[in-house]
C-alpha cells in the first residue's frame, strides 16, 4: 500500500495519473531513434567527393554545386570555377614567365599582367662609378624597383685600369679607362660634353632599361 501510495505520489507530482504510467511505453529504445526523430539528427548522406567530405577544404574555401547543376570534373584552369570540382577554385596555377623578368600569376580568375620594366636600370644589376678614396672605382648597384642606383660602394680596380689609380688619380682619365675596357660607367666626367653627369656609357644594355 505504501508502494503505491508512492508511485502515485511521484505520478503527481509529473502531472501524470496511475492511468498514464500503465500506458507509457517503458524506457526500452532510449538508446534508439524513433523513426519520426531520425529526419531531424541523422546526417544527411553526402557524395565521397562533395566538399563536405574533404577533411582538407575548410568551410571557408569549400565551392558547393547544387545538384541541378552537377559539376562534371575537367582540367582546373585560371578562371574563378572550380573546374576539377574538389571545392576548391584556380587552385595550384603555376606562374607564368615574363619575357623581361617577373612573372604573372592567377588572380581573381584571371592571370596578372607582366610587371612593367624599370624607369632607370635593371633591379639586380650595377654600374661602375668613381669613388674619392683608396682604389677610387666603386660599383653602384640598381635599387630593387629599377627606378634609381643605390650608394657608390667601393670596388677593386680592374688591373687594367690600376695604373691611373696607382697615380691617385680620381679623373676622366679613370672614366675612360672604364669605357675601354667595357664596363656601363656613370659619366661623372661629361666625356660627350653633353653636360649631363649622371648618365651612363659605355656597355649598359645588362643595365639601363629598355622602352
Amino acid at each position: 500500500m505504501l508502494a503505491g501510495i508512492a508511485v502515485a505520489g511521484l505520478a503527481a507530482s509529473c502531472g501524470r495519473t496511475q492511468l498514464d504510467l500503465a500506458q507509457a511505453p517503458l524506457a526500452t529504445d532510449a538508446a534508439v531513434d524513433r523513426p519520426a526523430d531520425r529526419p531531424l539528427d541523422a546526417a544527411p548522406d553526402l557524395p565521397l567527393d562533395h566538399p563536405l567530405e574533404r577533411p582538407d577544404v575548410g568551410p571557408d574555401l569549400a565551392v558547393e554545386h547544387p545538384p541541378d547543376h552537377p559539376c562534371v570534373p575537367t582540367t582546373e584552369i585560371c578562371n574563378g570555377v572550380d573546374d576539377d570540382c574538389d571545392g576548391l577554385v584556380d587552385e595550384d596555377q603555376p606562374p607564368i614567365p615574363c619575357e623581361n623578368g617577373g612573372y604573372r600569376y592567377c588572380v581573381a580568375g584571371s592571370y596578372s599582367q607582366c610587371p612593367t620594366r624599370c624607369e632607370v636600370c635593371v633591379p639586380g644589376s650595377t654600374r661602375t662609378c668613381f669613388t674619392s678614396f683608396c682604389t677610387f672605382w666603386g660599383s653602384q648597384p640598381c635599387a630593387p624597383d629599377g627606378r634609381s642606383f643605390g650608394p657608390c660602394k667601393e670596388a677593386m680596380v680592374p688591373p687594367e685600369c690600376k695604373p691611373i689609380v696607382d697615380k691617385g688619380m680620381r679623373t676622366a682619365e679613370l672614366e675612360q679607362c672604364c669605357l675601354n675596357y667595357g664596363y656601363c660607367c656613370l659619366d661623372e666626367f661629361d666625356l660627350n660634353n653633353n653636360g649631363d653627369r649622371t648618365e651612363m656609357l659605355g656597355q649598359c644594355e645588362a643595365v639601363a632599361c629598355t622602352p
